[in-house]
């Protein structure tokens, strides 16, 4: 498996109460009253990979940058 690409890292974030949920499940709303409290926020950067999974289960970089270290050091390993 190789990282093909640097994305933005997205979560659904609760504007109540500060919770979040996957952007890769559904929508974490429990209530059409509830979906105008639910917003995507961008929480740093992530990776994509060649199989089409996304993510390298770690936290996402705070910069593109650092993000496309990882990526670099990732494809060069063993």
């Amino acid at each position: 498996m190789k990282v093909i690409d640097v994305i933005e890292s997205k979560v659904w974030k609760n504007k109540n109460n500060g919770r979040t949920a996957s952007i890769y499940g559904c929508h974490p709303a429990v209530s059409d009253a509830d979906r105008s409290n639910w917003e995507l926020v961008v929480v740093g950067w992530t990776w994509k990979c060649d199989d089409g999974t996304v993510g390298l289960c770690r936290v996402p970089a705070k910069t593109r940058e650092e993000a496309l270290a990882v990526m670099e050091k990732f494809n060069k390993r063993d």
